[in-house]
């Protein structure tokens, strides 16, 4: 999915980082051929697997992926086999793991998001945010999709996406709407973040693609979703604000097309993996 030519560049960049001149630890050991494994610690979705593939061979040694990405796997399952000499099995490690941990626990969070979402709202769709460490947005954005989920826009060249400070710049929500429907591609949707029930009306009045209403409650949104159809019927609505795991079926309403949580990337819970050398 990701340009492998790009993946191999941070790949550098993560090892420089790790390794900026030599393994101290490591270089005690003789230099030895060695095989491993690298197991689940906990139950969950899988994510990652071809980036730890890539380190291992960037390295100097192999990976052999053994389920796949998407997969749902137990406590203590092999992921993938490694071998080559020691010292690269154990420069490898930690990088890997780290990039392998991370996005399955993203990937997990969006699976579980969705599984509860769905017993509400089949047709809902669970995104992602910019909320993301800069340097791993692609990587992140990646594990969403693989646990069911929606990247959303990637970057701010997406969208428009007219949020409560871009509109302080404008006299009325309908100017900044028109504007944007004036100087826009046709390939580009345009969306808008409304704060209350007034602006909602509004901004579906102005033929806004996307309304985001941001942290209404569920009861405002009950109220305030039917309105807004009844102006314009094929807007899509979006929650966002402070919408988590605890709290989803409660927004996993009738008519709400999509939800933006930050959670899936920035509260991540890190998946546990081991690797041991056998």
């Amino acid at each position: 999915m990701i340009p492998l030519v790009l993946v191999d560049e941070d790949i550098r960049k993560w090892i420089e980082e790790d390794i900026p001149f030599w393994c101290v630890t490591t270089s005690l050991i003789p230099c030895i051929k060695a095989e491993g494994k690298i197991y689940t610690k906990q139950k969950g979705v899988i994510a990652g697997l071809i980036f730890v593939k890539r380190i291992f061979k960037y390295l100097g040694a192999d990976c052999e992926i053994l389920v796949k990405e998407g997969e749902r796997v137990s406590k203590k399952t092999a992921v993938a086999a490694v071998k080559g000499d020691i010292h690269s099995l154990l420069q490898a490690e930690r990088v890997s793991l780290n990039i392998l941990g991370r996005l399955s626990g993203i990937a997990t969070q969006t699976a579980k998001m969705i599984e509860i979402a769905h017993e509400v709202n089949p047709q809902l769709r669970i995104c992602a945010t910019r909320k993301i460490v800069p340097g791993l947005s692609k990587y992140d954005k990646y594990a969403v999709v693989v646990g069911g989920g929606d990247t959303h826009r990637f970057n701010l060249s997406d969208m428009i996406l007219l949020k409560e400070n871009h509109l302080r710049g404008f006299s009325s929500i309908t100017e900044a709407i028109k504007k944007a429907q004036e100087a826009t591609s046709f390939s580009k949707k345009i969306e808008v973040e409304v704060q209350n029930e007034e602006q909602a009306m509004e901004a579906a009045k102005a033929g806004v693609d996307i309304i985001m209403l941001d942290n209404f409650s569920p009861q405002l949104i009950k109220v305030t979703i039917p309105k807004i159809k009844s102006i314009k019927k094929d807007v899509l609505i979006e929650l966002s604000g402070n919408i988590n795991l605890e709290n989803l079926q409660d927004y996993a309403l009738e008519g709400v097309d999509l939800i933006s949580s930050g959670s899936l990337t920035h509260s991540v819970k890190n998946f546990d993996y081991t690797m041991l050398i056998e």
